[in-house]
């Protein structure tokens, strides 16, 4: 019950702002925020699958989106919490704006690559509604209210120059579940884009190096998860692309293949990261990155 009356005093001063002039939340008033948010969190997706998933399988794709929605809002938390954006990657924020308004220019619009079930005519899309909105505000705080904790001399790769590369890559190789060749371009491209999105993250907690705040580590691997969830849908339905696509496709079926490729190099990236995720939670102890070497 103790951790319930402290996340219950958590929210109330998150929200009623009285902790802008407490400054940092207590940690144990944290904790209890996060688990709040994670039970929150499960009791929709319960929901969600109850009501809205027909029991499908494709509910496995909005399961994807809601985790992201997740990440954003862990990382949301930890502004609010801590007013500071000290180990957030401006860039990457921006790239999943990039990514989230890309995505929504094709699903909100055709129906080919969401899932077939009830959540894919709203709920899919509110997760990534959702989740640019966090990242919109997250980006507000970076700039204007906590700009004084950016780590900007640490935010240092830029991934612009590879933006025009998924454009052309699209163009190229895309699928045909929309039907309709600029859609699916559209959609192809918020692949490709989501791909190189997290690099500017997980670079800048390299540069920065030794003990990772917890609350990015929750966001990076909540993410890691989402790309799961999307590249296990597509393992089972990535031929299917093949039998539709005339751009790509044909036997070779190039255009499936990609999307699972670009699912591959998602999950790689994280990967060192989330070993020592697992490492920090099996020793009961804070994770720690290996310190950047100086040459």
């Amino acid at each position: 019950m103790a951790a319930v009356a402290d996340s219950i005093d958590f929210f109330c001063d998150l929200f009623s702002g009285k902790s802008n002039c407490k400054g940092p939340c207590s940690r144990s008033g944290l904790n209890a925020g996060i688990g709040a948010v994670y039970v929150m969190f499960t009791m929709c997706a319960l929901v969600v699958y109850r009501h809205f998933s027909n029991r499908d399988f494709s509910a496995v794709l909005t399961m994807s989106s809601g985790v992201q929605c997740l990440a954003f809002m862990l990382l949301t938390l930890k502004v609010r919490s801590q007013r500071s954006v000290a180990g957030i990657s401006a860039r990457s924020l921006e790239m999943y704006c990039l990514v989230f308004c890309t995505r929504l220019c094709s699903t909100t619009i055709k129906n080919g690559y969401i899932p077939v079930d009830k959540s894919g005519d709203h709920l899919y899309q509110l997760g990534d509604v959702l989740s640019v909105l966090l990242a919109v505000q997250l980006l507000y705080c970076i700039h204007k209210t906590h700009k004084h904790t950016y780590q900007a001399d640490k935010d240092t790769l830029s991934v612009v120059p590879l933006v025009p590369v998924c454009i052309l890559l699209a163009v190229f190789i895309h699928g045909d579940m929309n039907r309709n060749p600029f859609f699916d371009v559209i959609w192809t491209t918020s692949l490709n884009l989501d791909t190189i999105a997290m690099l500017p993250q997980l670079w800048m907690l390299t540069k920065i190096g030794g003990e990772v705040e917890g609350m990015n580590s929750h966001f990076v691997v909540a993410m890691m998860v989402s790309r799961f969830c999307s590249a296990y849908f597509w393992f089972h339905g990535y031929e299917e692309i093949g039998n539709n696509s005339k751009t790509g496709g044909g036997e070779s079926n190039l255009a499936g293949k990609q999307i699972m490729l670009a699912h591959i190099i998602q999950l790689l990236l994280c990967a060192d990261f989330v070993y020592y995720y697992v490492v920090s939670v099996v020793r009961g102890k804070a994770m720690v990155l290996p310190t950047e070497v100086e040459i």
